[in-house]
Protein backbone atom coordinates (compact mmCIF):
# COMPACT_ATOMS: atom_id res chain seq x y z
CA UNK A 1 0.00 0.00 0.00
CA UNK A 2 1.35 3.40 -0.98
CA UNK A 3 1.46 6.26 1.49
CA UNK A 4 0.81 9.81 0.30
CA UNK A 5 2.63 12.43 2.38
CA UNK A 6 1.77 16.10 1.90
CA UNK A 7 4.14 18.82 3.07
CA UNK A 8 1.83 21.84 3.18
CA UNK A 9 -1.85 22.62 3.62
CA UNK A 10 -2.35 24.73 0.50
CA UNK A 11 -5.82 24.06 -0.92
CA UNK A 12 -4.32 22.94 -4.24
CA UNK A 13 -1.84 20.58 -2.56
CA UNK A 14 -4.71 18.95 -0.67
CA UNK A 15 -6.66 18.71 -3.92
CA UNK A 16 -3.60 17.03 -5.48
CA UNK A 17 -3.68 14.50 -2.62
CA UNK A 18 -7.37 13.93 -3.26
CA UNK A 19 -6.80 13.43 -6.99
CA UNK A 20 -3.83 11.09 -6.46
CA UNK A 21 -5.79 8.93 -4.04
CA UNK A 22 -8.81 8.84 -6.37
CA UNK A 23 -6.79 7.94 -9.45
CA UNK A 24 -4.85 5.24 -7.62
CA UNK A 25 -8.05 3.71 -6.26
CA UNK A 26 -9.67 3.69 -9.72
CA UNK A 27 -6.57 1.89 -11.01
CA UNK A 28 -6.90 -0.74 -8.26
CA UNK A 29 -4.38 0.58 -5.73
CA UNK A 30 -5.21 1.71 -2.21
CA UNK A 31 -3.25 4.36 -0.31
CA UNK A 32 -3.00 6.03 3.04
CA UNK A 33 -2.52 9.74 3.69
CA UNK A 34 -0.18 11.46 6.12
CA UNK A 35 0.66 15.03 7.04
CA UNK A 36 4.45 15.43 7.07
CA UNK A 37 4.24 17.54 10.22
CA UNK A 38 2.79 14.59 12.16
CA UNK A 39 4.27 11.78 10.09
CA UNK A 40 6.30 9.09 11.88
CA UNK A 41 9.33 7.69 10.08
CA UNK A 42 8.82 4.44 11.95
CA UNK A 43 5.89 3.52 9.75
CA UNK A 44 7.12 0.83 7.39
CA UNK A 45 3.91 -0.75 6.14
CA UNK A 46 3.80 1.09 2.82
CA UNK A 47 5.16 -0.23 -0.46
CA UNK A 48 6.04 3.29 -1.51
CA UNK A 49 6.00 6.76 -0.02
CA UNK A 50 4.85 9.53 -2.34
CA UNK A 51 5.79 13.03 -1.16
CA UNK A 52 3.90 16.05 -2.49
CA UNK A 53 6.11 19.07 -1.90
CA UNK A 54 7.08 22.46 -3.33
CA UNK A 55 10.57 23.17 -4.63
CA UNK A 56 11.35 25.53 -1.76
CA UNK A 57 10.19 23.04 0.86
CA UNK A 58 12.18 20.27 -0.79
CA UNK A 59 15.42 22.25 -0.83
CA UNK A 60 14.95 23.64 2.67
CA UNK A 61 13.99 20.54 4.61
CA UNK A 62 14.90 17.34 2.79
CA UNK A 63 18.03 15.34 3.42
CA UNK A 64 18.44 14.23 -0.18
CA UNK A 65 21.60 15.44 -1.88
CA UNK A 66 19.77 15.64 -5.21
CA UNK A 67 18.93 19.27 -5.95
CA UNK A 68 16.46 20.13 -8.68
CA UNK A 69 16.06 23.26 -10.80
CA UNK A 70 12.66 23.77 -12.40
CA UNK A 71 11.53 26.71 -14.54
CA UNK A 72 8.12 28.39 -14.57
CA UNK A 73 5.34 26.18 -13.18
CA UNK A 74 7.05 22.92 -14.08
CA UNK A 75 7.54 19.92 -11.81
CA UNK A 76 9.95 17.07 -11.09
CA UNK A 77 9.45 13.41 -10.28
CA UNK A 78 12.40 12.21 -8.20
CA UNK A 79 12.94 8.66 -6.99
CA UNK A 80 15.05 8.00 -3.91
CA UNK A 81 14.98 4.46 -2.59
CA UNK A 82 11.41 3.59 -1.76
CA UNK A 83 10.31 7.21 -1.95
CA UNK A 84 8.89 9.18 -4.85
CA UNK A 85 9.01 12.97 -4.63
CA UNK A 86 6.54 14.99 -6.68
CA UNK A 87 8.14 18.43 -6.58
CA UNK A 88 6.46 21.53 -7.97
CA UNK A 89 7.50 25.14 -8.15
CA UNK A 90 4.05 25.91 -6.75
CA UNK A 91 1.03 23.99 -5.56
CA UNK A 92 -0.50 23.77 -9.05
CA UNK A 93 2.77 22.29 -10.31
CA UNK A 94 2.40 19.49 -7.77
CA UNK A 95 -1.02 18.77 -9.27
CA UNK A 96 0.54 18.61 -12.74
CA UNK A 97 3.08 16.16 -11.34
CA UNK A 98 0.32 13.98 -9.89
CA UNK A 99 -1.37 13.72 -13.27
CA UNK A 100 1.89 12.89 -15.04
CA UNK A 101 2.76 10.29 -12.42
CA UNK A 102 -0.64 8.61 -12.79
CA UNK A 103 -0.30 8.72 -16.55
CA UNK A 104 3.11 7.08 -16.47
CA UNK A 105 2.42 4.54 -13.71
CA UNK A 106 -1.19 3.54 -14.40
CA UNK A 107 -1.70 4.47 -18.06
CA UNK A 108 -4.21 7.28 -17.56
CA UNK A 109 -5.11 9.49 -20.49
CA UNK A 110 -7.30 12.58 -20.68
CA UNK A 111 -7.93 13.07 -24.37
CA UNK A 112 -11.60 13.86 -24.87
CA UNK A 113 -13.57 16.23 -22.66
CA UNK A 114 -15.39 14.50 -19.77
CA UNK A 115 -13.46 11.31 -20.43
CA UNK A 116 -10.90 9.64 -18.20
CA UNK A 117 -9.47 6.35 -19.37
CA UNK A 118 -6.78 3.86 -18.40
CA UNK A 119 -5.09 2.70 -21.55
CA UNK A 120 -3.54 -0.73 -21.38
CA UNK A 121 -0.03 -0.27 -22.66
CA UNK A 122 3.53 -1.12 -21.79
CA UNK A 123 4.66 1.74 -19.60
CA UNK A 124 8.24 2.93 -19.72
CA UNK A 125 10.34 2.67 -16.59
CA UNK A 126 10.81 6.10 -15.07
CA UNK A 127 14.32 7.43 -14.69
CA UNK A 128 15.47 8.51 -11.24
CA UNK A 129 14.82 12.18 -12.03
CA UNK A 130 12.25 13.44 -14.51
CA UNK A 131 11.74 17.17 -14.96
CA UNK A 132 8.96 18.67 -17.03
CA UNK A 133 8.85 22.36 -17.93
CA UNK A 134 6.21 24.13 -20.04
CA UNK A 135 6.90 25.57 -23.46
CA UNK A 136 5.06 28.77 -22.51
CA UNK A 137 4.50 30.56 -19.21
CA UNK A 138 0.87 31.36 -20.17
CA UNK A 139 -1.28 28.52 -21.52
CA UNK A 140 -5.03 28.43 -21.55
CA UNK A 141 -8.38 29.34 -23.06
CA UNK A 142 -10.18 32.60 -23.69
CA UNK A 143 -13.93 32.17 -23.16
CA UNK A 144 -15.90 35.27 -24.11
CA UNK A 145 -19.56 34.36 -24.40
CA UNK A 146 -20.16 30.72 -23.42
CA UNK A 147 -22.63 30.93 -20.53
CA UNK A 148 -22.50 27.20 -19.84
CA UNK A 149 -21.00 26.52 -16.38
CA UNK A 150 -20.94 22.74 -16.79
CA UNK A 151 -18.97 23.04 -20.01
CA UNK A 152 -16.61 25.65 -18.57
CA UNK A 153 -15.95 23.50 -15.50
CA UNK A 154 -15.24 20.54 -17.78
CA UNK A 155 -12.77 22.68 -19.75
CA UNK A 156 -11.01 23.71 -16.54
CA UNK A 157 -10.76 20.14 -15.25
CA UNK A 158 -9.56 18.76 -18.59
CA UNK A 159 -7.26 21.71 -19.22
CA UNK A 160 -5.29 21.39 -15.98
CA UNK A 161 -4.89 17.67 -16.58
CA UNK A 162 -3.30 18.66 -19.88
CA UNK A 163 -1.07 21.43 -18.51
CA UNK A 164 -3.12 24.60 -18.90
CA UNK A 165 -2.76 27.34 -16.29
CA UNK A 166 -5.06 30.21 -17.32
CA UNK A 167 -8.72 30.90 -18.10
CA UNK A 168 -9.80 34.26 -19.53
CA UNK A 169 -13.38 35.54 -19.21
CA UNK A 170 -15.15 38.71 -20.26
CA UNK A 171 -16.45 40.73 -17.33
CA UNK A 172 -20.07 40.06 -18.30
CA UNK A 173 -19.55 36.30 -18.62
CA UNK A 174 -17.71 36.25 -15.29
CA UNK A 175 -20.67 37.96 -13.65
CA UNK A 176 -22.93 35.17 -14.90
CA UNK A 177 -20.81 32.14 -14.05
CA UNK A 178 -18.41 33.12 -11.26
CA UNK A 179 -20.47 31.41 -8.56
CA UNK A 180 -20.35 28.15 -10.53
CA UNK A 181 -16.68 28.08 -11.56
CA UNK A 182 -14.72 29.93 -8.84
CA UNK A 183 -14.28 26.81 -6.71
CA UNK A 184 -12.87 24.76 -9.60
CA UNK A 185 -10.47 27.58 -10.48
CA UNK A 186 -9.38 28.23 -6.90
CA UNK A 187 -8.61 24.65 -5.90
CA UNK A 188 -6.48 24.20 -9.01
CA UNK A 189 -4.74 27.54 -8.35
CA UNK A 190 -4.96 28.59 -12.00
CA UNK A 191 -4.67 32.16 -13.27
CA UNK A 192 -7.90 33.98 -14.08
CA UNK A 193 -7.96 36.93 -16.48
CA UNK A 194 -10.96 39.23 -16.83
CA UNK A 195 -11.51 41.66 -19.67
CA UNK A 196 -12.09 41.21 -23.37
CA UNK A 197 -14.68 43.31 -25.18
CA UNK A 198 -16.42 44.31 -21.95
CA UNK A 199 -16.34 48.10 -22.11
CA UNK A 200 -20.05 48.42 -22.98
CA UNK A 201 -20.92 46.16 -20.05
CA UNK A 202 -18.84 48.19 -17.59
CA UNK A 203 -20.22 51.49 -18.88
CA UNK A 204 -23.78 50.21 -18.60
CA UNK A 205 -23.16 49.10 -15.03
CA UNK A 206 -21.89 52.58 -14.17
CA UNK A 207 -24.56 54.48 -16.06
CA UNK A 208 -27.35 52.57 -14.35
CA UNK A 209 -26.09 53.81 -10.99
CA UNK A 210 -25.45 57.49 -11.68
CA UNK A 211 -27.41 60.61 -12.49
CA UNK A 212 -24.41 62.45 -13.88
CA UNK A 213 -25.21 63.31 -17.50
CA UNK A 214 -21.51 63.44 -18.29
CA UNK A 215 -21.36 59.70 -17.70
CA UNK A 216 -24.04 59.03 -20.31
CA UNK A 217 -21.50 59.25 -23.10
CA UNK A 218 -20.76 55.89 -24.63
CA UNK A 219 -18.40 56.54 -27.49
CA UNK A 220 -16.53 53.29 -27.51
CA UNK A 221 -13.08 54.03 -28.93
CA UNK A 222 -12.96 57.66 -27.80
CA UNK A 223 -13.43 56.46 -24.24
CA UNK A 224 -9.69 55.82 -23.88
CA UNK A 225 -8.75 59.35 -24.94
CA UNK A 226 -11.57 61.44 -23.52
CA UNK A 227 -13.78 61.84 -20.46
CA UNK A 228 -11.27 61.13 -17.70
CA UNK A 229 -14.07 61.20 -15.14
CA UNK A 230 -15.73 58.26 -16.87
CA UNK A 231 -12.37 56.47 -17.09
CA UNK A 232 -11.93 56.83 -13.35
CA UNK A 233 -15.38 55.33 -12.77
CA UNK A 234 -14.58 52.35 -14.99
CA UNK A 235 -11.22 51.84 -13.31
CA UNK A 236 -12.81 51.89 -9.86
CA UNK A 237 -15.43 49.39 -11.04
CA UNK A 238 -12.68 47.04 -12.26
CA UNK A 239 -10.74 47.43 -9.01
CA UNK A 240 -13.86 46.56 -7.01
CA UNK A 241 -14.44 43.43 -9.10
CA UNK A 242 -10.82 42.32 -8.68
CA UNK A 243 -10.84 42.90 -4.92
CA UNK A 244 -13.96 40.82 -4.35
CA UNK A 245 -12.49 37.54 -5.62
CA UNK A 246 -8.92 36.40 -4.98
CA UNK A 247 -8.87 34.05 -8.00
CA UNK A 248 -8.56 37.02 -10.39
CA UNK A 249 -4.91 37.52 -11.37
CA UNK A 250 -4.99 39.67 -14.53
CA UNK A 251 -7.08 42.32 -16.28
CA UNK A 252 -7.07 42.65 -20.06
CA UNK A 253 -9.76 45.15 -21.10
CA UNK A 254 -9.92 45.59 -24.87
CA UNK A 255 -11.32 48.32 -27.12
CA UNK A 256 -14.67 47.47 -28.63
CA UNK A 257 -14.60 45.02 -31.53
CA UNK A 258 -14.78 47.72 -34.19
CA UNK A 259 -12.07 49.33 -36.25
CA UNK A 260 -10.82 52.86 -35.86
CA UNK A 261 -10.68 55.11 -38.91
CA UNK A 262 -7.58 56.97 -40.03
CA UNK A 263 -8.97 60.28 -38.76
CA UNK A 264 -9.00 59.02 -35.18
CA UNK A 265 -6.03 56.67 -35.47
CA UNK A 266 -3.25 59.00 -34.43
CA UNK A 267 -2.60 58.76 -30.73
CA UNK A 268 -5.12 55.98 -30.04
CA UNK A 269 -2.67 53.30 -28.89
CA UNK A 270 -0.65 55.62 -26.60
CA UNK A 271 -3.79 56.87 -24.85
CA UNK A 272 -5.18 53.33 -24.56
CA UNK A 273 -1.90 52.08 -23.11
CA UNK A 274 -1.90 54.98 -20.66
CA UNK A 275 -5.40 53.95 -19.54
CA UNK A 276 -4.12 50.44 -18.72
CA UNK A 277 -1.22 51.98 -16.78
CA UNK A 278 -3.71 54.05 -14.76
CA UNK A 279 -5.64 50.87 -14.06
CA UNK A 280 -2.45 49.19 -12.84
CA UNK A 281 -1.67 52.17 -10.60
CA UNK A 282 -5.17 52.00 -9.08
CA UNK A 283 -4.81 48.28 -8.36
CA UNK A 284 -1.44 48.83 -6.71
CA UNK A 285 -2.89 51.57 -4.49
CA UNK A 286 -5.36 48.95 -3.29
CA UNK A 287 -2.47 46.57 -2.60
CA UNK A 288 -3.62 44.25 -5.37
CA UNK A 289 -1.11 42.07 -7.23
CA UNK A 290 -3.40 41.75 -10.27
CA UNK A 291 -1.42 42.08 -13.52
CA UNK A 292 -2.66 44.36 -16.33
CA UNK A 293 -2.16 44.13 -20.08
CA UNK A 294 -3.30 45.95 -23.23
CA UNK A 295 -4.16 44.37 -26.56
CA UNK A 296 -2.82 45.26 -29.99
CA UNK A 297 -5.50 43.94 -32.31
CA UNK A 298 -6.62 44.75 -35.84
CA UNK A 299 -10.28 45.18 -34.90
CA UNK A 300 -12.36 45.53 -38.04
CA UNK A 301 -9.14 44.77 -39.96
CA UNK A 302 -7.79 48.13 -38.84
CA UNK A 303 -4.00 47.98 -39.11
CA UNK A 304 -3.53 51.16 -37.10
CA UNK A 305 -4.85 49.33 -34.03
CA UNK A 306 -2.27 46.57 -34.50
CA UNK A 307 0.86 48.25 -35.81
CA UNK A 308 3.05 50.46 -33.63
CA UNK A 309 3.73 53.98 -34.77
CA UNK A 310 7.07 55.64 -34.06
CA UNK A 311 5.65 57.67 -31.17
CA UNK A 312 4.11 54.59 -29.55
CA UNK A 313 6.21 52.62 -27.08
CA UNK A 314 5.43 49.53 -25.11
CA UNK A 315 4.69 50.14 -21.44
CA UNK A 316 7.17 49.70 -18.60
CA UNK A 317 4.33 48.59 -16.31
CA UNK A 318 1.81 46.49 -18.24
CA UNK A 319 2.09 43.52 -20.61
CA UNK A 320 1.14 43.07 -24.26
CA UNK A 321 -1.48 40.78 -25.83
CA UNK A 322 -1.13 40.46 -29.62
CA UNK A 323 -4.10 39.36 -31.76
CA UNK A 324 -4.06 39.25 -35.55
CA UNK A 325 -7.53 38.53 -36.98
CA UNK A 326 -7.98 37.44 -40.59
CA UNK A 327 -5.05 35.10 -40.86
CA UNK A 328 -4.78 32.46 -43.57
CA UNK A 329 -4.30 29.32 -41.48
CA UNK A 330 -3.02 27.33 -44.44
CA UNK A 331 0.27 29.26 -44.18
CA UNK A 332 2.91 29.77 -41.48
CA UNK A 333 3.25 32.95 -39.44
CA UNK A 334 6.37 33.89 -41.43
CA UNK A 335 4.90 33.25 -44.88
CA UNK A 336 5.44 35.71 -47.73
CA UNK A 337 1.73 36.40 -48.16
CA UNK A 338 1.63 40.25 -47.94
CA UNK A 339 -0.83 40.61 -45.05
CA UNK A 340 0.74 37.80 -43.05
CA UNK A 341 4.22 39.22 -43.65
CA UNK A 342 3.03 42.59 -42.38
CA UNK A 343 1.43 40.98 -39.31
CA UNK A 344 4.57 38.96 -38.59
CA UNK A 345 6.78 42.05 -38.76
CA UNK A 346 4.37 43.80 -36.39
CA UNK A 347 4.55 40.90 -33.95
CA UNK A 348 8.35 40.97 -34.04
CA UNK A 349 8.29 44.70 -33.39
CA UNK A 350 5.95 44.53 -30.39
CA UNK A 351 7.83 41.58 -28.92
CA UNK A 352 11.13 43.44 -29.24
CA UNK A 353 9.54 46.42 -27.50
CA UNK A 354 8.10 44.27 -24.71
CA UNK A 355 11.43 42.56 -24.06
CA UNK A 356 13.18 45.93 -24.06
CA UNK A 357 10.74 47.18 -21.41
CA UNK A 358 11.01 44.03 -19.32
CA UNK A 359 7.41 43.01 -20.03
CA UNK A 360 5.93 39.86 -21.52
CA UNK A 361 4.02 39.41 -24.77
CA UNK A 362 1.32 36.80 -25.29
CA UNK A 363 -0.27 35.82 -28.61
CA UNK A 364 -4.01 35.25 -28.92
CA UNK A 365 -4.73 32.48 -31.41
CA UNK A 366 -8.06 31.46 -32.96
CA UNK A 367 -7.59 27.68 -33.18
CA UNK A 368 -11.00 27.03 -31.57
CA UNK A 369 -12.92 30.02 -32.94
CA UNK A 370 -16.00 28.79 -34.77
CA UNK A 371 -16.78 32.29 -36.01
CA UNK A 372 -13.47 32.84 -37.78
CA UNK A 373 -13.04 29.20 -38.84
CA UNK A 374 -16.80 28.67 -39.39
CA UNK A 375 -18.71 25.39 -39.62
CA UNK A 376 -16.30 24.44 -42.38
CA UNK A 377 -13.98 23.95 -39.44
CA UNK A 378 -10.43 22.85 -40.26
CA UNK A 379 -8.34 20.55 -38.08
CA UNK A 380 -5.06 22.41 -37.53
CA UNK A 381 -2.73 19.75 -36.17
CA UNK A 382 0.43 20.60 -38.09
CA UNK A 383 -0.30 24.34 -38.18
CA UNK A 384 -0.55 24.51 -34.38
CA UNK A 385 2.64 22.49 -34.02
CA UNK A 386 4.59 24.80 -36.31
CA UNK A 387 3.04 27.98 -34.89
CA UNK A 388 3.91 27.18 -31.30
CA UNK A 389 7.47 26.22 -32.12
CA UNK A 390 7.84 29.41 -34.18
CA UNK A 391 6.50 31.49 -31.28
CA UNK A 392 8.89 29.76 -28.91
CA UNK A 393 11.80 30.58 -31.21
CA UNK A 394 10.73 34.23 -31.01
CA UNK A 395 10.83 34.10 -27.19
CA UNK A 396 7.09 34.73 -26.94
CA UNK A 397 6.04 34.21 -23.32
CA UNK A 398 2.51 32.91 -23.82
CA UNK A 399 -0.12 31.70 -26.29
CA UNK A 400 -3.84 31.62 -25.47
CA UNK A 401 -6.47 29.82 -27.54
CA UNK A 402 -9.85 31.48 -28.10
CA UNK A 403 -12.95 29.29 -27.95
CA UNK A 404 -15.99 30.69 -29.79
CA UNK A 405 -19.18 28.70 -30.50
CA UNK A 406 -20.94 28.64 -33.85
CA UNK A 407 -22.55 31.82 -35.12
CA UNK A 408 -26.22 30.88 -35.31
CA UNK A 409 -27.78 32.30 -38.48
CA UNK A 410 -30.86 30.04 -38.64
CA UNK A 411 -30.24 29.82 -42.36
CA UNK A 412 -29.80 26.05 -42.31
CA UNK A 413 -31.42 24.74 -39.12
CA UNK A 414 -30.84 21.12 -40.14
CA UNK A 415 -27.10 21.78 -39.74
CA UNK A 416 -26.96 24.33 -36.95
CA UNK A 417 -29.38 22.63 -34.55
CA UNK A 418 -27.22 19.58 -33.93
CA UNK A 419 -23.75 20.69 -35.04
CA UNK A 420 -21.43 19.39 -32.25
CA UNK A 421 -19.10 22.39 -32.10
CA UNK A 422 -17.75 21.53 -28.63
CA UNK A 423 -16.42 18.20 -29.87
CA UNK A 424 -15.27 19.48 -33.24
CA UNK A 425 -13.08 22.32 -31.95
CA UNK A 426 -11.65 20.13 -29.19
CA UNK A 427 -9.02 18.40 -31.34
CA UNK A 428 -7.38 21.75 -32.04
CA UNK A 429 -7.59 22.69 -28.36
CA UNK A 430 -6.09 19.31 -27.41
CA UNK A 431 -3.14 19.70 -29.77
CA UNK A 432 -2.62 23.29 -28.66
CA UNK A 433 -2.81 22.52 -24.93
CA UNK A 434 -0.34 19.67 -24.93
CA UNK A 435 2.23 21.29 -27.21
CA UNK A 436 2.05 24.54 -25.20
CA UNK A 437 2.59 22.41 -22.09
CA UNK A 438 5.78 21.08 -23.68
CA UNK A 439 4.97 17.61 -25.01
CA UNK A 440 6.09 16.07 -28.29
CA UNK A 441 3.77 16.29 -31.28
CA UNK A 442 4.24 12.65 -32.33
CA UNK A 443 3.31 11.40 -28.86
CA UNK A 444 0.29 13.71 -28.68
CA UNK A 445 -1.11 12.58 -32.03
CA UNK A 446 -0.39 8.91 -31.32
CA UNK A 447 -2.33 9.05 -28.07
CA UNK A 448 -5.28 10.81 -29.71
CA UNK A 449 -5.71 8.33 -32.56
CA UNK A 450 -4.67 5.11 -30.80
CA UNK A 451 -8.26 4.37 -29.71
CA UNK A 452 -9.13 3.76 -33.37
CA UNK A 453 -7.02 0.59 -33.41
CA UNK A 454 -6.79 -0.77 -36.98
CA UNK A 455 -8.41 2.42 -38.38
CA UNK A 456 -5.83 4.67 -36.77
CA UNK A 457 -3.64 5.27 -39.81
CA UNK A 458 -6.54 5.92 -42.17
CA UNK A 459 -8.18 8.49 -39.91
CA UNK A 460 -4.93 10.21 -39.02
CA UNK A 461 -4.10 10.56 -42.70
CA UNK A 462 -7.59 11.89 -43.38
CA UNK A 463 -7.17 14.60 -40.75
CA UNK A 464 -3.84 15.67 -42.23
CA UNK A 465 -5.38 15.78 -45.71
CA UNK A 466 -8.42 17.72 -44.48
CA UNK A 467 -6.18 20.24 -42.75
CA UNK A 468 -4.39 21.01 -45.99
CA UNK A 469 -7.68 21.23 -47.91
CA UNK A 470 -10.06 22.95 -45.51
CA UNK A 471 -7.71 25.46 -43.89
CA UNK A 472 -7.48 27.14 -47.31
CA UNK A 473 -10.89 28.76 -46.86
CA UNK A 474 -9.50 31.08 -44.15
CA UNK A 475 -7.66 33.08 -46.83
CA UNK A 476 -11.06 34.55 -47.77
CA UNK A 477 -11.81 35.84 -44.25
CA UNK A 478 -10.11 39.19 -44.81
CA UNK A 479 -11.34 39.85 -48.39
CA UNK A 480 -14.93 38.93 -47.47
CA UNK A 481 -14.96 40.66 -44.06
CA UNK A 482 -17.29 41.08 -42.24
CA UNK A 483 -18.74 38.08 -44.09
CA UNK A 484 -17.11 34.66 -44.24
CA UNK A 485 -17.07 31.86 -46.77
CA UNK A 486 -20.29 30.49 -45.21
CA UNK A 487 -22.07 33.87 -45.64
CA UNK A 488 -22.67 34.16 -49.40
CA UNK A 489 -25.91 36.05 -48.75
CA UNK A 490 -23.90 38.88 -47.15
CA UNK A 491 -21.43 39.34 -50.02
CA UNK A 492 -22.44 41.97 -52.56
CA UNK A 493 -19.68 41.50 -55.15
CA UNK A 494 -19.92 37.70 -55.31
CA UNK A 495 -19.09 37.70 -59.00
CA UNK A 496 -15.46 38.53 -58.10
CA UNK A 497 -15.05 35.21 -56.29
CA UNK A 498 -15.70 32.53 -58.94
CA UNK A 499 -13.08 30.27 -57.34
CA UNK A 500 -15.11 29.83 -54.13
CA UNK A 501 -17.85 27.55 -55.57
CA UNK A 502 -15.25 25.32 -57.23
CA UNK A 503 -13.27 25.13 -53.99
CA UNK A 504 -16.36 24.15 -52.00
CA UNK A 505 -17.24 21.49 -54.57
CA UNK A 506 -13.73 20.10 -54.25
CA UNK A 507 -14.22 19.78 -50.48
CA UNK A 508 -17.65 18.20 -50.95
CA UNK A 509 -16.45 15.70 -53.57
CA UNK A 510 -13.53 14.59 -51.40
CA UNK A 511 -15.75 13.96 -48.39
CA UNK A 512 -18.44 12.31 -50.51
CA UNK A 513 -15.97 9.49 -51.17
CA UNK A 514 -16.60 8.26 -47.62
CA UNK A 515 -19.54 5.97 -46.92
CA UNK A 516 -21.83 7.75 -44.45
CA UNK A 517 -24.65 5.21 -44.55
CA UNK A 518 -24.07 4.02 -40.97
CA UNK A 519 -23.39 7.58 -39.78
CA UNK A 520 -26.68 8.84 -41.19
CA UNK A 521 -28.51 6.03 -39.38
CA UNK A 522 -27.62 7.37 -35.93
CA UNK A 523 -27.91 11.08 -36.74
CA UNK A 524 -31.50 10.78 -35.54
CA UNK A 525 -30.25 10.47 -31.95
CA UNK A 526 -27.26 12.81 -32.28
CA UNK A 527 -27.52 16.26 -30.71
CA UNK A 528 -24.95 19.01 -30.37
CA UNK A 529 -24.08 18.10 -26.76
CA UNK A 530 -24.43 14.32 -26.47
CA UNK A 531 -21.06 13.45 -28.02
CA UNK A 532 -20.13 11.31 -24.99
CA UNK A 533 -22.81 8.88 -26.25
CA UNK A 534 -20.69 8.07 -29.30
CA UNK A 535 -17.28 6.56 -29.81
CA UNK A 536 -14.38 8.68 -31.04
CA UNK A 537 -14.63 7.01 -34.45
CA UNK A 538 -18.35 7.72 -34.67
CA UNK A 539 -17.78 11.38 -33.72
CA UNK A 540 -15.08 11.69 -36.37
CA UNK A 541 -17.50 10.39 -38.99
CA UNK A 542 -20.18 12.79 -37.73
CA UNK A 543 -17.63 15.61 -38.11
CA UNK A 544 -16.80 14.53 -41.67
CA UNK A 545 -20.52 14.31 -42.44
CA UNK A 546 -21.13 17.89 -41.31
CA UNK A 547 -18.13 19.12 -43.28
CA UNK A 548 -19.57 17.48 -46.38
CA UNK A 549 -23.02 18.94 -45.82
CA UNK A 550 -21.71 22.45 -45.09
CA UNK A 551 -19.50 22.38 -48.19
CA UNK A 552 -22.39 21.14 -50.35
CA UNK A 553 -24.94 23.66 -49.11
CA UNK A 554 -22.63 26.62 -49.56
CA UNK A 555 -21.22 25.44 -52.89
CA UNK A 556 -24.76 25.51 -54.21
CA UNK A 557 -25.48 28.90 -52.62
CA UNK A 558 -22.33 30.49 -54.03
CA UNK A 559 -22.98 28.98 -57.46
CA UNK A 560 -26.48 30.44 -57.56
CA UNK A 561 -25.29 33.84 -56.42
CA UNK A 562 -22.42 33.95 -58.92
CA UNK A 563 -24.70 32.87 -61.78
CA UNK A 564 -27.22 35.57 -60.90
Amino acid sequence: MDEIIYWNHHETTLFAVEELRRLMRNAGYESTIADHATYSESIENSDRKIHLITTNEYHATCKNDKMVTINDDGFALFRSGNDLWIIGNEARSILYGVYMYCKNRFGYEWTQLDEESIVKKELLTQEQLYIHEPMFARRGNIIETINDPNYVNALIDWGVKNGQNEYFFTFFLWDYIKSYVSSALRKRNVHVTLGGHSLSYLLKEIQENTSDNELKQNEKLKFFAENRKLQDKVIQKIVDICMENEVITRVSLWPEDIGIDEKNASGFLPTYIRFTEKLKEALQKNKSQVVVEYIVYNAGLSWNMLEREDQTEASDHVDVLYAYWGRDYSTAIDSNEPKQKRAYETLQDWNKQAIKKGRSLTVLEYYSDHFMLSELFPPLLTRIQQDLHDYKEMNIQGVLNLIVPTHQKRKHPEIEKNYPWKWIHHLNNYIYARIAWGEEYKVIVEEYFTVLNEDKEAFQQMFVELEALISQHTKWNAPLFPARLVDPEKVEDRITYPQIPSYLREVYNRLAEWDFTETESFLAIQTKDNFTSFTTKEMMLIYFYYLKEVAGIHAEAWTLEVEQ
